[in-house]
Formats: structure tokens, sequence, C-alpha cells
């Protein structure tokens, strides 16, 4: 939050909110709370990173969603789920009935770039229904794990990807969507978090969690 709030950046935090007996149970929310707490009172956004099952299962979405509610005595409205794990358009479906305003997990794991060849948020249309669903898709555009674990590129390399795609978005006036994990603000990776902060500020970017961006686009009419 110290180095984000130097460039005037406000993100969003995504935590997971499972039971004892979920896969990939590593911590009890319930003893980060202080730290929850302190996240939303310096102006960040709390989020749900959705377990294994909850993109499929919405009875396990919801009861995840109540977990961290508990916790920020606030409703939580952005998801991003564990893995990227989605199914079009059951998750979508899955969000809105769970009362989520947007989700961010379309996106692409093993390289960087524009999962549905666009840099704007979108309201999905379900083809087996006809009809929109009501929710907001934010699509994940850049992973930091990609560049290495992935796509095997050096710094350097990954900045200029990055700057390439930070200049393309910026030219069709759209979204760009990072994920950084809490075990990357170390070495390289906190460098081209930084670099990219710098770059952004200095094109002027408003740079802000995944809830306002919804809220904008709720407000502008942009559905």
């Amino acid at each position: 939050m110290k180095l984000e709030d130097k460039y005037d950046a406000r993100s969003s935090f995504y935590f997971l909110a499972l039971d004892p007996t979920d896969q990939d149970y590593e911590y009890c929310v319930e003893d980060l709370q202080g730290e929850i707490n302190t996240i939303q009172d310096w102006g960040w956004e709390i989020g749900l990173h959705g377990g294994h099952e909850g993109s499929g299962n919405f009875d396990k979405l919801r009861k995840e969603k109540r977990n961290l509610e508990k916790i920020t005595n606030n409703s939580i409205t952005g998801c991003r789920n564990h893995y990227l794990k989605f199914i079009v358009p059951d998750t979508w479906e899955l969000l809105n009935k769970a009362g989520f305003s947007y989700d961010t997990t379309l996106g692409y794991a093993d390289c960087i770039g524009f999962r549905n060849g666009m840099c704007h948020p979108f309201r999905p249309f379900n083809l087996i229904t006809g009809k929109p669903i009501d929710i907001l898709e934010i699509p994940l555009t850049m992973m930091e794990d990609s560049f290495e674990n992935y796509m095997h590129v050096d710094f350097q390399t990954s900045w200029e990807i990055s700057k390439k795609l930070i200049d393309t978005v910026m030219q069709y006036n759209g979204v760009l969507t990072l994920v950084w994990h809490n075990t990357s603000f170390t070495g390289n990776k906190r460098k081209l978090f930084e670099k990219i902060l710098k770059y952004c500020a200095e094109k002027e970017a408003w740079m802000t969690s995944g809830e306002q961006i919804s809220a904008w686009w709720k407000d502008h009419g942009q559905n």
C-alpha cells in the first residue's frame, strides 16, 4: 500500500475465505482481521479470492463470500478465482446470483495479453439462455508469474512487453488489469511492479480498484 500510495494508486486485495477442510486451505481468514481492517481503513478494496470449488458451486461461493463479509463488515463486490478457474457461462451466472458486481478472472496464466481480444470491461452474454448476465467482467491482462514461470523471459523483456501493453491500452482508452501475488514484492518482480506504476503515473493513468472501475462503468451507462 505504501508503494502504491507513492504513485497515487489504489488496488484490490483478494483473500481466500476457505473452511479448514477445503482444498488449498492455508490460513484462517479470521486471523487476518486486523490486516484486512487496516487495508480497508487506508482506502483499498477487499475482494474474494474464490476457492477451487466456487467457480462451479454456488453454495461454496456464497459461503466463502459470507465468511469474508463477516471479517470486513462490508459487502464484497469483486472476485478473482483461484488458479483462474472459470466455467463459461456458469461462473458468471453463479457470481451474479451470489451478489457480486464484478469478476476479474478471465485471463491467461501462461502468457500476457487480452483473453477476449479487447481491453475493455464487458457484460457477458449467455448464449445458452440468450440473455445478458448482470455482472461486469474486468478481464485480466497481466500476471507477474506469467513472465518468469511460463514465458521464461528476463526482466528487460518483461518490461518491454508491459510497456507495449500499457501504450496499447492507453491508445484505446481501455483498462489494464494486473495480478501481483503477495509473495512477489521482492527482487525483479517488485522492481517491475514499481516501474509499471511509475510509467502509468507519468501517463496520468487512473490506477484504481476493480470496485471503482465497476462503479464508474455503471454510473456512465457502459452496459
